[in-house]
């Protein structure tokens, strides 16, 4: 890679010549070596590296074109400032010079995408954070709250799920078992009648009933001569004797005849429904039901996972590890949408962008291009880089299409800082 311009070297070669030549040229040397050495302390303080190359080499030109035209007591000179300036001309043609700026290698404009009053700041300008670190936090009162119901409502779904997908419970297996036995052993006496004990019984049942009525007759006929008979205790008693004796005559009816065809089918249907009863406890709940259940679980989880984002959406996290290099909001504003609030940066390796090449220099640029960096706040530091990438589109600046290219700092250096200035010489071969 060519090197630099020595301008030091350079204005020395011009003083050298103009001593020889003083008694005839003063007015003309003294006026070029002005102009190199106010190129050479712009150039210390930071004037454009490409300005102070062309003066210099324009005035190197005017004064070997002069000392060319003076005549043969100067041809000797012209070739001793032609060759002492070669050089200088041929690096000047190998280079190209731009302005640059120092940048981290990896920044943010950090922004919250809801709005809301600022609850928490948990950093101050100049901390150090790491990738994943909460930053500050909004007033999240609403999206805790939205978080809560929707897990209870997860956990009722889950839940529901899980009861039909464990099936009944042994107890009410049991307890339809013993239903069915029930109308089994119903069914059984229906169809095969009453037995010898049951007609003695309801024949015992019609006498009582019978003795009971004569009886209640007896004590009515001792009173029924009387005009209020009928608000008599006796007519009552009557009334239910007769009923009594009735019932008891109908039941040993009934089971003289035997049972009827209607009875018998009667008890076989409450035999059928005990048994699907008992079926359907041992076999659960339905696929369908099953699968509605499970339908309501994801959407309770959706529901949850929503409002655990919005809640997220409340804090403010570090994307990667860096420094906060600018904190734009304290605790009790309101902060909109989409605003930026924290700058983050990581200055561990810095970087530098161009800000002046045209059109014309950015032709003899390609991404991995040698060039040295000097910085105008660290006059003694210069630093090797490399072209990482040229931004594909120019910038309209004043009038000049301009491009930017992004190098990389081959070392790092702790003075640095965000945005000092530098001037970069990239090598165009």
């Amino acid at each position: 890679m060519s090197q630099p311009i020595d301008y030091d070297r350079l204005a020395a070669n011009c003083r050298s010549i103009s001593l020889q030549y003083l008694d005839k040229t003063f007015g003309l040397w003294y006026t070029v070596l002005s102009v190199i050495e106010s190129v050479r302390i712009k150039r210390e303080q930071t004037m454009n590296r490409r300005l102070a190359a062309a003066i210099a080499v324009s005035m190197i030109l005017a004064v070997t074109a002069w000392i060319a035209i003076s005549g043969g007591r100067t041809a000797a000179s012209a070739q001793e400032v032609e060759q002492a300036t070669n050089a200088q001309v041929a690096t000047v043609k190998d280079q190209v010079v731009a302005d640059g700026r120092v940048t981290p290698a990896q920044e943010a404009a950090l922004s919250l995408p809801i709005g809301g009053i600022v609850a928490e700041v948990l950093i101050a300008e100049g901390d150090r954070v790491e990738a994943g670190q909460v930053l500050l936090r909004l007033d999240a009162t609403r999206q805790r709250a939205a978080a809560v119901q929707a897990e209870a409502q997860l956990q009722r779904a889950q839940a529901r799920l899980d009861e039909l997908q464990a099936g009944a419970r042994p107890e009410e297996i049991a307890a339809a078992q013993a239903a069915l036995d029930a109308a089994i052993a119903a069914f059984e006496r229906t169809r095969q009648g009453a037995d010898e004990a049951q007609i003695i019984t309801a024949r015992a049942q019609l006498a009582n009933a019978e003795a009971t009525l004569r009886q209640a007759q007896a004590a009515y006929d001792q009173v029924s001569w009387r005009n209020d008979i009928g608000a008599l205790p006796q007519a009552a008693q009557l009334e239910q004797a007769t009923n009594a004796y009735q019932a008891a005559r109908a039941q040993l009816d009934d089971l003289l005849k035997g049972p009827n065809a209607a009875d018998v089918e009667a008890a076989a249907a409450r035999v059928r429904q005990a048994q699907a009863q008992l079926d359907l406890t041992r076999a659960g709940a339905r696929p369908e039901t099953i699968a509605a259940a499970q339908a309501d679980v994801a959407v309770a989880s959706a529901a949850l996972e929503q409002a655990l984002a919005a809640l997220a959406e409340t804090e403010l996290r570090a994307p990667f590890a860096g420094t906060v290099a600018a904190l734009n909001t304290k605790v009790g504003e309101q902060v909109a949408a989409g605003a930026p609030i924290v700058r983050l940066a990581d200055f561990s390796t810095w970087r530098i962008e161009t800000e002046d090449l045209t059109e014309i220099d950015i032709v003899a640029v390609r991404e991995g291009s040698r060039a040295t960096v000097v910085f105008d706040a660290i006059p003694d530091l210069e630093l090797p880089a490399t072209v990482m990438r040229i931004r594909p589109i120019g910038e309209n600046k004043q009038g000049d299409i301009t491009y930017t290219a992004i190098l990389a700092l081959e070392q790092q250096d702790p003075r640095l800082r965000w945005n000092m200035t530098a001037s970069v010489t990239i090598s165009s071969d």
